[in-house]
């Protein structure tokens, strides 16, 4: 909307130029998304406090039985200030406000009813469930993306300068698998105090600038890399995400005082990873958010070897009934793998952190070493 009010009126009121400057809307949209949830998220705490009867710790984390009663829906201040932000700040007469508000309301739907669910004692979405949610939503997202935002369909990978691979019609799958990998991988990280806002908060920063470089012909062809018309919008919308993200934070911080809960996690996920299609940069967005994709590769090695290996069940010490298989990890996602082996909550999630920066800058490289 600032955007169109600068292209229309800024001979009348000559300071309205400054929002056709994506630095400048970047920087307000920062901003905003930042005091406003951080004045926001008291009085929602409140307001969730008074209709749930607290949060919905999953029945098999023993553990972390003391937060059972930390609310949840952290994500929905979230999606509601991005979706607002982005029409406000980003240029409207591209696509990339609509569908990146499609993306955030579709897999935030998702995450909502599974939260629903869990706090009504229903335990939630089943996988299959969540599913059969997820993979049409994805599908649809990437038909989109490939029908109305200007990439040429092909892959371009890091290090070769010539090396592209033309999916042609293949391309909304491409797209889809990323969108729904990196909403189950967020959504898997999201298991301590901060640990996956703060890793969305990194990643986030690597696909501001990446969206801004790959956005103007000249620096896309200095560095070698798809120059995608317009997609220097998103980086008002990644600014506004690490804004959101980092007032989140303060309230998520350990010990934690409301949680993202499926709603924000599963929209957040989608977001970085249509993002990362939109601005054609899917290789090195694998690496910036490599917390992520370690943490789902956790899942899907512990489950595969498993299945494999599983001789049949044992029942616990606390009767519960489990599969008796052998075990690459103690527990998965791997960050409970860290916990079993007796490291700290804050510890943990502050050398994830740790690990998120180094390879967000090891991603970096990909855009030069060509």
């Amino acid at each position: 909307m600032f955007y169109w009010l600068a292209e229309n009126f800024s001979d009348l009121f000559g300071p309205l130029n400054v929002f056709h400057y994506i630095s400048f809307r970047s920087f307000v949209a920062f901003l905003l998304a930042f005091f406003v949830l951080f004045l926001v998220y008291p009085r929602f705490l409140r307001f969730v406090k008074k209709r749930t009867n607290g949060g919905s710790v999953r029945e098999f984390l023993d553990h972390h039985g003391d937060k059972r009663n930390t609310p949840s829906f952290g994500g929905v201040p979230i999606i509601m200030a991005l979706v607002l932000l982005s029409f406000l700040f980003m240029r409207l007469d591209t696509p990339y406000p609509y569908l990146a508000a499609l993306t955030l309301l579709l897999f935030g739907s998702v995450g909502l009813l599974d939260d629903l669910l869990k706090v009504k004692g229903k335990g939630g979405l089943t996988v299959v469930q969540k599913l059969s949610l997820q993979v049409p939503f994805s599908l649809l997202l990437g038909l989109l993306i490939y029908g109305f935002l200007p990439v040429d369909g092909a892959l371009h990978f890091p290090f070769f300068k010539d090396l592209v691979l033309d999916l042609g019609i293949l391309y909304p799958l491409w797209a889809a698998l990323v969108i729904f990998a990196t909403s189950t991988a967020v959504n898997l990280t999201d298991g301590l105090d901060g640990l996956a806002i703060g890793s969305t908060v990194i990643a986030a920063s690597v696909l501001a600038l990446v969206a801004y470089l790959t956005g103007n012909y000249i620096y896309a062809n200095y560095l070698y890399i798809p120059y995608v018309p317009y997609a220097g919008e998103l980086t008002v919308l990644m600014a506004a995400l690490i804004g959101a993200g980092l007032a989140f934070l303060w309230y998520n911080a350990h010990p934690a005082k409301i949680f993202m809960g499926d709603v924000g996690s599963l929209a957040l996920g989608a977001l970085l990873g249509f993002a990362a299609v939109a601005t054609q940069s899917e290789f090195v967005f694998f690496v910036a958010g490599g917390v992520f994709f370690l943490e789902l590769l956790s899942v899907v090695v512990q489950y595969s070897v498993c299945i494999l290996t599983k001789k049949g069940e044992v029942v616990r010490n606390d009767g519960k009934r489990v599969a008796d298989c052998k075990r690459v990890f103690k527990m998965a996602p791997l960050h409970h793998h860290f916990e079993k082996l007796g490291w700290k909550e804050p510890e943990i999630v502050v050398r994830f952190w740790i690990i998120s920066a180094l390879l967000a800058v090891v991603s970096l490289t990909f855009l030069k070493l060509r």
